[in-house]
């Protein structure tokens, strides 16, 4: 699992730190170059939405929540079930 903001290197090194956080990759996209990509991006100010995104092995979108600037709850058990149904 990947996670990509729009946040600094710094930032996700303290986020990471302050929840003692492992094994996890934030990536930074200061630009917003990934998050236009893929329609994450905000039109107007230098921020992104949230958007929920699983890639199968070929890199083909099979999964796709986008829940604007809203942190869902609970969401982990609806992208892992997503996981099994579409990477096999």
């Amino acid at each position: 699992m990947i996670g990509i903001s729009r946040d600094s290197a710094k930032s996700h090194s303290d986020f990471i730190a302050k929840h003692g956080l492992s094994g996890i990759t934030l990536l930074t996209d200061e630009k917003g170059e990934v998050a236009k990509l893929y329609g994450a991006d905000h039109k107007l100010l230098p921020i992104a939405k949230r958007v929920y995104i699983i890639m199968d092995k070929q890199r083909n979108i099979v999964y796709r929540k986008d829940t604007g600037f809203a942190l869902l709850e609970n969401q982990t058990q609806t992208l892992i079930g997503e996981i099994d149904s579409n990477i096999k």
